[in-house]
């Protein structure tokens, strides 16, 4: 088969398996990048050797670990799940990913980043960058959200399929409660202006098919939703998507360069949990609320109050304050 009908494929594949429109994307991506590899190659390879040579030159080029391993995994996808062919004993050079501490910012930036946020970002935004602090979230979970996902009365969020494909109960912070009731207006307000109009709103995978009904329901409808409608790459009509996250990325570079720190939306989860852990919090709640597999991994997040460990030594008589 040639370069598009391989990506064809493979699309098909995907949509089947219901795996997530980004993910759609980005395994064609590295597809095309892929072949685009091998047809440079001096002669017939076997697949294994092909799939090592371009991880090879993916690591000689640079890239980030975790970027060699999307390219690894889309293509391993490919060879199974569309040519039917399982790969073996790949041996190709591997980006190795640095052992890092978990950079957490300190409350007070972190205070002053919401503040300044706040002061110069539509109320959507701001309430987003609030949650990835607020909940610890991902950068992409609090716009993921749909009315149905939150509920006021028992003060959770759910989060659906996160990382991993796992659901998820967050506690909502009351700081928050009257700008999320706000913002369920203006979602509301969006919807029943779209219902006028007709304009679907975007739904996973295939439910819209299963439920066609579904896509117009309240319900389903995003609690971020985009300020304009765009084409469905999947299904070719005009709907409703949610708030893009670069609105919100940008919103946080943006105050960082007001109040003069270096952070990045992600960094508001580590805060979350890094500032709970140090405040007290039982890590198995904070472990559960931030959706890891193992407990090691969130008291990683503690590293901070290490620093601030008073020395044995410096309780001895006659040690300098």
């Amino acid at each position: 088969m040639n370069v598009r009908q391989a990506v064809e494929k493979l699309s098909d594949v995907v949509r089947r398996k219901h795996l997530s429109l980004s993910t759609e994307q980005s395994y064609c991506g590295w597809l095309k990048r892929y072949c685009t590899f091998i047809q440079g190659l001096p002669s017939p390879l076997p697949s294994e050797q092909k799939l090592e040579r371009f991880l090879t030159e993916l690591a000689r080029e640079g890239v980030a670990a975790s970027t060699q391993n999307q390219a690894f995994n889309a293509i391993i996808f490919f060879y199974k799940e569309v040519a039917g062919q399982e790969l073996k004993n790949i041996q190709g050079l591997r980006a190795r990913r640095p052992e890092q501490v978990r950079s957490a910012p300190s409350r007070e930036d972190t205070a002053r980043l919401l503040k300044a946020v706040q002061a110069g970002e539509k109320p959507d935004v701001s309430l987003a960058v609030r949650l990835l602090y607020g909940c610890g979230l991902r950068v992409t979970e609090p716009l993921n959200l749909r009315v149905k996902d939150v509920q006021l009365e028992g003060m959770q969020l759910v989060i659906r399929a996160a990382k991993g494909g796992k659901d998820r109960v967050v506690p909502i912070p009351g700081a928050v409660v009257g700008d999320l009731r706000g913002q369920l207006e203006t979602a509301r307000a969006v919807w029943t202006r779209d219902q006028h109009n007709e304009i679907p709103v975007a739904l996973p995978h295939l439910l819209a098919a299963k439920y066609p009904q579904a896509q117009f329901d309240w319900n389903w409808a995003w609690v971020f939703p985009a300020r304009d409608c765009r084409l469905d790459p999947r299904s070719k009509q005009r709907v409703r998507w949610r708030l893009h996250e670069v609105n919100v990325q940008r919103a946080v570079r943006n105050a960082c360069r007001k109040i003069k720190v270096s952070m990045v939306p992600h960094e508001l989860r580590h805060a979350y949990a890094t500032h709970c852990l140090n405040r007290g919090a039982n890590p198995r709640a904070i472990q559960e609320v931030m959706g890891h597999k193992s407990l090691e991994t969130t008291m990683a997040y503690l590293h901070g109050e290490a620093l601030g460990v008073r020395s044995p030594l410096d309780d001895r008589p006659g040690s300098q304050p």
